[in-house]
């Protein structure tokens, strides 16, 4: 059940997402509620930035998977800029996996895509009330992973191991980019993007970089958004 944010002036809500269809879901969703307005939207890094710097949002909703740096490093350059902004994302990636990257980045809330709509409009008021918003499947598994510590050597996710560039780097190299692109949308050189991923096939034991690439390839096409 919805409750309302504890101030009754107009909250100013800005998305950054490159897909129009889930943008206009978003507006769909909003309109019921005359207190959001929404004050811009963009579909990358760069300008998501000069959105927020322009514009002031009280409210951010942004995907992971944009042009550019990305969204977790979006959020951690909003988190420093504009501190007392508000961040939730809404992705298709698996929240067990990037759910805690963005929070621990800056965001307050996180809402897969594939969620009823009431679920965003819970994550808006919960947030602008000053919590942290996510999924009670979520919330429930961080709970238990706390109360019971996990043995060594039990089954999770290799990419649990990697840092959040690291992450990135795979996810770009599963998305067809080559090293030299890759070193080019996250403004990195060519050396440094070999050095991560030497370390993403040591920490998920790959043998070679085919076979770490055919691996991210499979990942990314699980995660694929049902819109691209």
């Amino acid at each position: 059940m919805n409750t309302a944010p504890a101030s009754t002036q107009t909250c100013r809500i800005a998305f950054v997402d490159d897909h129009p269809a889930v943008i206009n879901g978003y507006r769909f969703i909003l309109q019921s509620d005359p207190r959001f307005e929404i004050c811009g939207v963009a579909t990358n890094e760069a300008d998501a930035i000069t959105l927020v710097n322009q514009e002031k949002p009280d409210l951010l909703i942004t995907d992971l998977n944009m042009p550019g740096r990305g969204g977790l490093e979006l959020i951690k350059d909003l988190s420093v800029l504009h501190p007392g902004l508000k961040i939730i994302v809404s992705s298709m990636h698996d929240e067990m996996l990037c759910a805690s990257r963005a929070l621990r980045a800056g965001a307050s809330g996180y809402v897969s895509k594939d969620s009823p709509g009431n679920a965003l409009l819970d994550a808006i008021h919960k947030v602008l009330d000053g919590g942290v918003y996510v999924s009670s499947r979520l919330a429930a598994h961080l709970a238990a992973s706390f109360a019971t510590p996990r043995p060594r050597g039990s089954s999770e996710s290799p990419l649990k191991k990697l840092s959040d560039r690291e992450f990135q780097i795979f996810e770009l190299f599963g998305r067809g980019k080559t090293a030299k692109e890759i070193a080019a949308q996250l403004n990195l050189s060519p050396k440094t993007v070999s050095v991560h991923r030497d370390h993403i096939k040591e920490k998920m034991e790959f043998v070679t970089s085919a076979e770490m690439i055919r691996q991210a390839v499979r990942w990314v096409e699980t995660q694929r958004d049902v819109l691209k």
